[in-house]
């Protein structure tokens, strides 16, 4: 059947020069509005990937399990090191976090620039750029379980310590615990508060 069409097609161009230009004429703007038309829907596409690839925001990427192990790891590492300042005892510290800290992955970016130039028939120049940009975050197989390729990681800010030693009496005590966290952590003094187990 298709071929019978062809066929048709072939012979009114041989019969009528006139009516085969202006039939070439009309393939040809056919074949720009298809062309035309399939750029629109691929960049439609390329954007619905682009949204929906594994971009994620920094927020994201910390979750409340990271947090909370941080600030255990703190507060253990602390206990463990304090409980060594002679006169200071038995200690248990609570650290609380001012800011969730970031995580900055990697990204892949692939950026397409085209510039096309159109002349018309009344001798205008028409130019056409086109801007495709594509950015996925970098994930790195570990164990089995894909994670993002970090670039930056800034760790919690620590908002406060608070520390009950046994030693919590002695204000020579207190001083050294004071200063030995401020140390350890790069606070200021007025951010930690030693207080003596009760009896």
């Amino acid at each position: 059947m298709e071929s019978e069409i062809i066929k048709n097609y072939i012979n009114m161009f041989k019969k009528n020069k006139h009516n085969s230009v202006s039939f070439l004429i009309i393939i040809g703007l056919m074949g720009l509005l298809m062309l035309s038309f399939a750029k629109i829907t691929s960049q439609e596409k390329v954007l619905d990937r682009a949204e929906l690839s594994p971009v994620e925001s920094k927020d994201d990427l910390v979750s409340d399990n990271d947090i909370q192990l941080f600030q255990s790891v703190i507060e253990k590492r602390l206990e463990q090191i304090l409980s060594q300042i002679e006169g200071a005892g038995r200690v248990k510290v609570m650290v609380t976090l001012e800011s969730e800290g970031y995580v900055e992955p990697a990204y892949n970016s692939i950026d397409n620039k085209r510039v096309t130039e159109e002349n018309d028939s009344e001798g205008g120049v028409r130019s056409i750029t086109e801007i495709q940009a594509n950015k996925q975050v970098v994930l790195l197989n570990k164990g089995g379980k894909e994670e993002p390729l970090l670039v930056k990681k800034i760790e919690p800010t620590v908002k406060g310590v608070l520390i009950v030693a046994e030693g919590g009496n002695s204000s020579q005590i207190v001083d050294r615990i004071t200063k030995a966290t401020s140390t350890l952590l790069g606070i200021p003094l007025y951010k930690i508060k030693v207080l003596p187990f009760s009896k």
